[in-house]
């Protein structure tokens, strides 16, 4: 509703197993620098191989 680029990236797991987010926000009509900020997190962080234990 804001007209803001944003962006989820999963960043881990509570204690408890559930799944926490980074929620990237950028200005109007930024999304190269929100997709730019996302991939550096995710590239620093990666999650594609981490599962929540059950």
């Amino acid at each position: 509703m804001s007209w803001n680029p944003a962006a989820s990236v999963p960043c881990g797991f509570t204690p408890a197993g559930l799944p926490v987010g980074l929620q990237i926000v950028g200005k109007r009509f930024d999304d190269l620098g929100v997709l730019q900020a996302a991939a550096a997190f995710e590239e620093m962080q990666p999650w594609a191989d981490k599962r929540p234990r059950l």
